[in-house]
């Protein structure tokens, strides 16, 4: 028995009449006529009771009717469910993601996508690089989102979001007064910095910034999240370097400025296996550079507004 026989069942079932069901079906009647033989040959009954005036259903092709109907729209809702997971519009997707990414890109990207995707079950796992890449490798998540720094062959990565890098300091310190900060006016300052074997990626291009501006950084203290970094901020400990996305913490306590000589800027990524591109993976892509972009131009603002000379 193919599809089509159930079809073509249907078309003469609803309009029980030969040459109007040919009609409906874009074919000849004789092929029909053929085709519904076939199917009562291949079922051992008798599904129409045909006369020179009319056509009927039989009491087996009454009982059949609604069953085909059930079938045909089973097999509708499978086909459609099929393109949907081909779309990447159902399934699940777990996105490993380092720590800051939840000051800036998580909460409005993950957002985003269960507003758009809401049969895609998410699921976020937070992790610290090199991990993350490792595990993503292991097949632990779907894709990634990291700060940019490690290179790995077998994973694919795209560069989505550049974040100023920005000053804390204890409020009322006296770089305070100044709208910008070159990086080399820092070099008789005490640091708070990410432990290393939480944040490597980031406290190694600290190290470098500072040795390329022709200091070493005093490290007086090391935190593992940036919280905590803000936090011994706040406490007078020392200044420390974060990203953008944080200046909206501990606002009271701690001031921040733009850093200049050199600007520098975080990279955030998204990264996946190469080998195993997904729908899901291009659709969680386009949210992240769609909220990228809304991220990027608020900042912008940010840095070329009146609060941090007012802070």
């Amino acid at each position: 028995m193919e599809l089509r026989h159930l079809r073509y069942f249907v078309a003469v079932a609803e309009e029980l009449h030969f040459a109007r069901a040919a009609e409906r079906l874009h074919m000849t009647q004789q092929p029909l006529s053929f085709q519904i033989k076939q199917l009562e040959e291949e079922l051992g009954v008798t599904l129409f009771r045909r006369t020179t005036r009319r056509v009927e259903l039989t009491e087996a092709g009454r009982v059949l009717l609604p069953e085909v109907y059930s079938a045909l729209a089973h097999l509708q809702m499978g086909v459609e469910t099929a393109r949907r997971a081909e779309r990447g519009e159902t399934g699940s997707l777990v996105i490993g993601y380092v720590s800051i990414a939840l000051y800036n890109l998580i909460p409005p990207a993950v957002r985003l996508f269960r507003e758009r995707f809401p049969d895609v079950q998410i699921t976020l796992r937070e992790l610290c690089s090199p991990d993350l890449e490792e595990q993503l490798l292991e097949g632990a998540f779907d894709v990634g989102l990291v700060v940019r720094g490690m290179h790995v062959p077998e994973l694919a990565n795209e560069t989505v979001l550049h974040e100023q890098a920005i000053v804390a300091m204890p409020k009322n310190h006296p770089l305070g007064k100044q709208a910008h900060i070159p990086l080399r006016t820092l070099a008789s300052e005490p640091f708070v910095m990410y432990e290393r074997s939480q944040r490597s990626l980031i406290h190694d291009q600290v190290i470098a910034m500072c040795l390329q501006a022709g200091f070493s950084p005093t490290i007086i203290q090391e935190a593992a999240s940036e919280q905590a970094v803000i936090g011994l901020v706040a406490a007078g400990v020392g200044i420390a370097l974060v990203p953008t996305c944080l200046s909206g913490l501990r606002t009271d306590e701690v001031s921040y400025r733009p850093l200049i000589d050199p600007r520098t800027s975080v990279e955030y990524a998204v990264t996946w296996k190469r080998e195993h591109p997904s729908p899901f993976i291009e659709n969680f892509l386009n949210i992240v550079r769609e909220v990228s972009q809304r991220i990027e131009a608020q900042q912008k603002a940010l840095l070329t507004s009146s609060k941090y000379s007012q802070s």
